[in-house]
């Protein structure tokens, strides 16, 4: 991760290196998930249903544990940084003690949701399939800890092509195991939807299985993971990974309600109006891997400088990630408004939804601007280790700013002259699906507006300490005979 010639533009280019391979493998993730969905509906509508709404238990468990997870990167980089790399086996123990322990914790309330609390009056086979489902992915939960752990500690050695070569993994046995087992192949039953379930369980477990085995033979990652522990673990380092990690899940959690919450507000609207909407939100969150992949690489170059006590390097790394944020949003806008006419289609043929859809894809377009800014100036705080700082401000922008200001707009209790000109219907304004949309995006705005100031209060308290140290050193040494000084070291 080091250069030897380091400037903004090498630091770039280390950075790409990091990302590329992270963001191969998130797109494969995510396409796996939308050809779950487009095989369950070839099963049928209440099938793809029942998928559906199984996922919208499991994503918001799944969201908190990898949300957690994520802590594990500046850990490991700040190791690597200060050449400790013999303390990663022990934080690497103790990042999966506290992840699986909370994984196993919402596996049960799965469970006991699946239970007691999933009741469908409309269809009874869309009942069938959603507790099918939701009783498979329970258990992987905690399986989803371990792989997320083993994800964490390759991408934080600096090897992110396991990201890539798992991302495809995980579509090679996902896919033909959902074929198999919707469609009743190779002598086994139809299952219709739930065998989505039963795939996703089956190649989650086989992934972490050879995930594992293939850092026990990697040359660079085989003498750091936690097999390799050999200071055993304590309460109290489980304790602190918890404290640093919890509010991670936590964020990660409430961002994702928000998304689910707008979506029910929106469903007063009409079926047109939350197909829509859900489109334009699966399409944002396929593009949203762009800086969410370049976030994951952005705190790893920032954990690993701040290891080396190097600010030299820590602001060259934070200035490359300022600027890949901008190739990021012109990804991230190229691909949502090239492909706003064609993309829906892939999601519905009724061409109500397909017109309202294009209109809220330019939102979304304007909306990836502060979505990149605020996601990549996160996971830089994430390399400083303040993840309370993003928890708050989670809340307060999605809690605070953009559910209310998108709840008046949709439902009209508010309006704004020049907006509703500008952007808003001829004769509704910003009433409806755009209204959360300005919601939203006016959270995004006040988050990394609150984001860059914490950035640049962390780098100049860490630039004072270093100062201050240096200074001390200074002090203390014997004073030199004028002969014999040394030209004055530059400071970092």
């Amino acid at each position: 991760m080091s250069n030897p010639n380091k400037t903004v533009f090498s630091q770039l280019l280390v950075l790409f290196k990091l990302a590329g391979p992270i963001i191969l493998g998130n797109f494969a993730f995510a396409i796996l998930g939308i050809t779950d969905m487009m095989m369950a509906g070839m099963a049928g509508t209440p099938d793809q249903a029942g998928v559906a709404v199984g996922g919208s238990f499991f994503f918001p468990a799944i969201t908190f544990v990898i949300g957690m997870v994520s802590a594990l990167h500046p850990i490991i980089s700040r190791y690597c940084g200060a050449r400790t790399k013999e303390l990663i086996p022990q934080a690497h123990a103790h990042s999966i003690i506290a992840c699986l322990a909370v994984g196993l914790v919402l596996m049960v309330i799965l469970l006991l949701l699946a239970t007691f609390a999933i009741e469908m009056d409309s269809s009874q086979r869309m009942e069938e399939v959603t507790r099918f489902f939701v009783t498979c992915v329970a258990f992987c939960v905690p399986i989803s800890a371990l792989y997320a752990n083993g994800r964490a500690y390759c991408e934080a050695m600096g090897v992110t092509s396991t990201t890539l070569y798992f991302g495809i993994l995980a579509v090679v046995l996902n896919v033909p195991l959902c074929y198999v087992l919707i469609f009743g192949h190779l002598g086994l039953p139809a299952l219709g939807g739930k065998g989505c379930g039963i795939a996703t369980l089956c190649s989650l477990s086989m992934s972490t299985v050879i995930m594992y085995l293939y850092i026990a033979l990697h040359p660079k990652l085989k003498d750091y993971y936690v097999l390799k522990n050999r200071d055993g673990v304590n309460f109290l380092g489980i304790k602190n990974f918890i404290k640093l990690a919890l509010p991670l899940g936590i964020s990660s959690s409430v961002e994702c309600s928000c998304f689910a919450l707008i979506a029910l507000l929106l469903s007063p609207l009409g079926p047109t109006v939350v197909s829509a909407h859900t489109i334009t939100m699966s399409l944002t969150s396929f593009t949203f891997n762009i800086p969410l992949s370049l976030g994951i690489a952005s705190s790893i170059m920032v954990g690993y400088a701040i290891g080396k006590n190097n600010l030299q390097t820590l602001r060259l790394n934070i200035k490359a990630s300022y600027w890949v944020m901008v190739l990021s949003i012109a990804a991230s806008v190229t691909i949502l408004v090239g492909g706003r006419n064609h993309l829906p289609r892939l999601f519905s043929h009724d061409d109500a939804v397909l017109a309202l859809a294009s209109i809220l894809i330019f939102f979304a377009s304007f909306n990836q601007l502060f979505e990149s800014l605020q996601t990549i100036q996160a996971f830089m705080l994430r390399g400083f280790k303040d993840t309370l700082t993003i928890l708050g401000v989670t809340f307060v922008a999605f809690y605070c700013v953009a559910l209310p200001i998108g709840v008046t707009l949709c439902y009209g209790y508010l309006h704004i002259p020049f907006l509703e000109t500008l952007i808003g219907d001829p004769e509704t304004g910003l009433q409806g699906p755009r209204g959360f949309w300005v919601g939203l995006t006016c959270g995004l705005v006040s988050a990394s507006i609150l984001y860059r100031l914490r950035v640049l209060k962390h780098y100049r308290n860490l630039k004072a300490a270093m100062l201050q140290e240096a200074q001390q050193f200074a002090e203390q040494q014997p004073e030199a005979k004028p002969s014999e000084k040394q030209p004055e070291a530059k400071q970092p």
